[in-house]
Order: C-alpha cells, then sequence, then structure tokens
C-alpha cells in the first residue's frame, strides 16, 4: 500500500473498519506465531478478527516504510508490554508505532523521531460513562464533568478517554497507568500535553462516528489523518 515518506517529527494516523480491511487484497496474510497465539487467547472471534487486522494494518504500514515483507517487520514488546521496533531510535528503525482497536474499528499510528499513541472507541450509554467517570476523573475533573449540558457529556467523556488512553499508550504505561492523573478536556483542537519528560500533541476526533479515536504524538505536528477503505485509502476530509 502506498505509504507516505515520514520525516523527523512526521507522523500519521490510519484508521479503518476491520470489515473493510478483509475485503481488500493483501490482506489475507498470517500474522508471526507469537502474534497468532496472542490473538488465539482472545475469546470471542469478532474481537480476534479486528485484533488480527489492526495488526496485519500495522505490518502492511511498517513493512511498506522499512522496505521489506510485512512479516518481516521486527516487532518486540518492551516494558507493559508496550509493541515497538526491535533496533528502534536507529537509522531506519527511528520509527515507533502503536495499535488499537474496538468493535469493529482499528487505528495504527506511526512516528518518525518520537512516541505515538492511538487509541479507538466504540460510544457508550450516559449512564456507562457515569461509572466509568469515577475512574477515569479524579474527583475535580468529574465535578466538571456533570457540569456540562447532559446532552453533551457522553461525546465529552469519549474524547477524553480516548485521549486519556492514547496519552498512556505513548509514554509506555499503558494499563500500568492512572487515566485519572491524566489531566484532559475536551478541547475540540490538538493541544499541548507534559506528561513525565515526554511533550506530547494530543487530538481527538470521530471519523468512523459514532466510534471516536485519539492521538498523543511527540511532536508539534499534528498526525496526517488517513481512511482506509475496500476501495483504497484517502486523506480525512476528502
Amino acid at each position: 500500500m502506498p505509504v507516505p515518506t515520514l520525516d523527523t517529527g512526521d507522523s500519521l494516523v490510519v484508521l479503518a473498519r476491520a470489515a473493510d480491511l478483509a475485503a481488500r487484497p493483501g490482506f489475507d496474510f498470517a500474522l508471526p506465531e507469537a502474534e497468532e497465539a496472542r490473538i488465539a487467547r482472545v475469546l470471542k472471534a469478532e474481537d480476534r478478527a479486528v485484533r488480527r487486522a489492526a495488526w496485519q494494518l500495522a505490518r502492511l504500514m511498517l513493512g511498506a516504510m522499512l522496505g521489506c515483507a510485512p512479516s518481516a517487520v521486527p516487532v518486540t514488546r518492551g516494558v507493559n508490554g508496550r509493541p515497538h521496533l526491535a533496533g528502534a531510535g536507529e537509522g531506519p528503525f527511528d520509527l515507533d508505532f502503536n495499535v488499537a482497536h474496538s468493535g469493529g474499528a482499528v487505528a495504527v499510528g506511526v512516528a518518525r523521531g518520537g512516541r505515538i499513541g492511538v487509541d479507538v472507541e466504540d460510544p457508550r450509554p450516559l449512564d456507562v460513562w457515569a461509572d466509568i467517570a469515577r475512574d477515569m476523573f479524579d474527583p475535580a475533573d468529574q465535578a466538571a464533568w456533570r457540569a456540562l449540558p447532559k446532552e453533551a457529556r457522553a461525546a465529552a467523556a469519549l474524547a477524553v478517554w480516548c485521549g486519556k488512553e492514547a496519552v498512556l499508550k505513548a509514554t509506555g504505561e499503558g494499563l500500568a497507568g492512572d487515566p485519572r492523573t491524566v489531566k484532559l478536556v475536551a478541547a475540540g483542537r490538538p493541544a499541548p500535553f507534559l506528561r513525565g519528560e515526554r511533550r506530547l500533541l494530543v487530538g481527538a476526533g470521530t471519523m468512523f462516528a459514532p466510534a471516536g479515536f485519539a492521538y498523543a504524538v511527540e511532536s508539534d505536528r499534528s498526525p496526517a489523518v488517513f481512511v482506509c477503505t475496500a476501495d483504497g485509502w484517502r486523506a480525512a476530509g476528502t
């Protein structure tokens, strides 16, 4: 697939539906044995399918950038299980990547010269967000969220949750991180965010409405966002 060239500080996010990816030529290849084994431990068949589609998309993108077959992309895992390229930071391996999937949607982010985290989430009813808010917000942020008009709360919670997840994935904290300590607001536009020593740019959207997505990239430039469909891929908004 034609993947844009990334200079240092550049990044991209590709969004897709797993069903569309399955219909594209070239997406029927097997993943490496360790990845297939990890996916096989997922209980539901539909969850296994979307996870496999996300990793196939990631490997196709990275293989195109590295000039190798998707199966030859040297993926390894670090602290808290965060995936990265073996030899990351050296020569052509100064690429960072991240993978997300939820429901039938997938997202893959790639950055050159800095970390990136992505998240994609299905919407939830407001009463479910009210329960999640206790784990997502500290008391002050939860009070501010509850002060929003009722009709705006679910969308705001979705954007903030995706953003918090993207930040924790970019830093490598992952599930070990406390989302209450990631103090984000639904800004409606990309905003800088400092987490430890990492200066991130955080943005969110609803490219596959009603599902939401977010990115956190270690750059002062927003990623180029693309949508991959059964017919090809295009820049978001075109």
